[in-house]
């Protein structure tokens, strides 16, 4: 099984976004959203919006600088959950409706504050 396609164990009905809507950079997941129909940037935050909690109680228990690849899916599905939810939430459209062009704005890369480490497993690492 390709690793871009593995969830934890509970989050298996996310597994329809696997591997399109995995993005590791803001960079990607701004190309991606604007790049999408407001249906279907509305039925991703319409799946993922009510799961971000368990997400979030999830990967509290694995160490950002050594997170095992499902557990990185994972959170970086929530992260594009957080990029889609102002052109849903406010916006109604994929990009800022009335503005200027999204390509004219320069985001600047970050360092991703985790790490992917080989291993595939769902169970917590004590910290």
């Amino acid at each position: 099984m390709a690793t871009d396609t593995i969830l934890p164990s509970g989050f298996e009905d996310l597994s329809r976004y696997l591997p399109q809507w995995l993005h590791a950079t803001e960079i990607d997941r701004n190309r991606f959203r604007v790049a999408r129909a407001l249906p279907e940037l509305q039925d991703f935050y319409d799946t993922m919006m009510p799961r971000l909690e368990d997400i979030a109680n999830f990967l509290n228990d694995f160490p950002l600088d050594a997170l095992p690849r499902e557990c990185a899916n994972l959170l970086e599905l929530a992260l594009m959950a957080m990029e889609v939810a102002p052109a849903t939430e406010y916006y109604n459209s994929p990009d800022v409706p009335n503005a200027v062009e999204h390509e004219k704005f320069r985001i600047f890369p970050l360092h991703n504050n985790y790490a992917v480490v080989d291993a595939v497993t769902t169970s917590a690492t004590n910290n």
